[in-house]
């Protein structure tokens, strides 16, 4: 609260307090407040007292008014504010000559998504969001929720850019070929012959 909501509600409560002891103080059917003090009333301040608590209490009653309407619009709380729209998919690059189907959402219940995709802001005479939006490469789409008696939602935007046609043909991370080393051989090489040990028969 500032400063003026501040003072503005003291005052208030101010008037009402006067007002109560006001209307205490005069004298009624049954002698009124100042009957129980003694007859403390028209005697106490002359013959003309009643007037003047009169005229008092149609003031400080005007006063009443004013500052309880016052108060009422100065002290009101502000309107709910509306959840920014979301966009599905996100923007992501786009191939030439194809076009994504964008669904816009609000998780606010109620609220009326409207877009654009001219690079304009969205206003309540754009378009309505109905279904999926086609969106071409390079295009910018911006939505906004509205919601009668909320505050409207901020602005979504997001730009589908063009597609590069190159960086397809480029192999992705992690996916690149390394030369493997090749492990040497395990087999142990055949064995060579050996010459007969036995010695001929003699004649």
């Amino acid at each position: 609260m500032n400063f003026w909501e501040i003072l503005l509600g003291s005052l208030f409560l101010v008037i009402c307090i006067l007002l109560i002891l006001i209307v205490l103080l005069q004298k009624g059917k049954g002698g009124g407040l100042g009957a129980a003090f003694g007859g403390m009333g028209s005697s106490a301040f002359g013959t003309r007292t009643g007037d003047v608590f009169t005229w008092v209490t149609i003031v400080l009653t005007g006063l009443f008014l004013l500052l309880a309407i016052g108060t009422s619009l100065a002290l009101r709380p502000p309107p709910d504010l509306v959840n920014k729209p979301r966009f599905f998919p996100a923007p992501m690059p786009i191939v030439e000559g194809e076009k994504l189907p964008v669904r816009i959402t609000c998780s606010t219940k109620g609220a009326i998504i409207r877009y654009t995709t001219d690079g304009s802001e969205p206003t309540e005479n754009s378009f309505p969001y109905e279904k999926a939006v086609d969106v071409e490469p390079g295009m910018t789409l911006k939505a906004r929720a509205f919601r009668e008696k909320w505050e409207p939602s901020g602005v979504t935007s997001g730009t589908y850019e063009l597609a590069d046609p190159n960086a397809a043909a480029l192999p992705q991370e992690g996916m690149i070929d390394r030369p493997t080393t090749l492990a040497p051989p395990t087999t142990a090489p055949a064995t060579m012959p050996t010459a007969p040990t036995t010695a001929p028969a003699t004649p």
